[in-house]
């Protein structure tokens, strides 16, 4: 009982790395604005508890870093707890978390579900960029 305490405890003592983009946090009034730009949208369903959208997370923080073209985008985060059973996630088709949309004048341009690579995400943030 005490060897996990102690574990636990000397846990939040460890050094961590934590990835931020800078990023708006869905509204349908967020959402409604921004449709109506000519301005390319990354809207980001995640959940605070999973791992996969943490990842996400970080690769996206980490492309951002490495290229400030990237910082063009508008990154809309979507919490899936709260909307993934909205109407405007089922008129997009978006089925899990872990989802990334880009969106341009309130049309998909491209997607990319629940693969966290590196390459992948990149990919997907040079698509939006050209879009």
């Amino acid at each position: 009982m005490h060897r996990r305490l102690f574990l636990l405890s000397s846990a939040a003592f460890l050094p961590t790395v934590v990835y931020a983009y800078p990023s708006e946090v869905f509204s349908p009034a967020v959402w409604n604005d921004l449709k109506r730009t000519d301005q390319t949208v990354i809207l980001n369903y995640r959940a605070s508890w999973s791992l996969t959208c943490q990842i996400k997370a970080d690769l996206i923080a980490e492309a951002l870093a490495d290229n400030p073209a990237y910082g063009q985008l508008i990154f809309v985060d979507v919490d899936w707890d709260t909307f993934g059973q909205s109407q405007m996630t089922q008129r997009l088709r978006v089925q899990r978390r872990s989802t990334l949309l880009v969106m341009k004048n309130g049309k998909e341009v491209a997607r990319l579900v629940n693969e966290p690579y590196a390459r992948r995400v990149r990919a997907l943030l040079d698509t939006a960029l050209a879009a």
